[in-house]
């Protein structure tokens, strides 16, 4: 299976990603998440050429947007514009939350879509068979690991908001090239 009309579940959340609509610099992804849930899919982070817009179509949830916390609701539509941090909305409500997702990245990125959503599908199948530890949010914790996702995010524009810009593109230029050189590949052929 490629990435296109992939799906996959977050072991952790119980989140499904399904993948909709995918292109070279466009994706519309679906995301069916359980009630209550106590921490979001994906830690806050931001990106540096994309733009991503969220869809809610039933249900209710938090998110954070420039460090500010607010609610959404069936019906509504939220915009996160590149450079500022952000959480995607996660259900705090008593019933289950459906939201799509599309995201824009700039051309001349080609692969940072499909490399972006290749690493995170991996690593939460990855979880699911036991095959990696992922701390809260969903990062590996095995430092190879870390490193080689951290090469494939800054690569692609996408950052851990933890940590600052100049710090990750460090560590993908360094550490990340030589998990790279070593074969590490953090990407499913599942999710090529």
């Amino acid at each position: 299976m490629a990435l296109d009309n992939a799906k996959v579940t977050n072991s952790r959340t119980g989140t499904v990603f399904e993948i909709l609509e995918l292109g070279e610099t466009r994706v519309m992804m679906r995301y069916t998440m359980q009630p209550h849930m106590k921490v979001p899919d994906i830690a806050e982070h931001f990106h540096t050429v994309w733009d991503e817009e969220f869809n809610i179509l039933e249900g209710e949830g938090e998110y954070r947007l420039g460090g500010e916390k607010g609610t959404v609701k069936a019906g509504e539509t939220l915009a996160m514009p590149r450079g500022v941090k952000h959480v995607h909305p996660w259900n705090t409500g008593s019933e289950r939350m459906v939201m799509d997702q599309t995201a824009i990245v700039d051309p001349p990125h080609p692969r940072a879509i499909r490399d972006t959503l290749g690493v995170i599908f991996s690593l939460y199948k990855a979880e699911a068979e036991g095959r990696i530890a992922l701390d809260k949010v969903g990062i590996p914790k095995n430092p190879v690991k870390f490193a080689a996702t951290g090469r494939i995010f800054a690569r692609n524009g996408s950052y851990d908001a933890r940590f600052p810009k100049a710090m990750q593109d460090g560590g993908a230029a360094t550490m990340g090239r030589l998990v790279e050189a070593l074969g590490v590949d953090m990407i499913d052929p599942e999710f090529r």
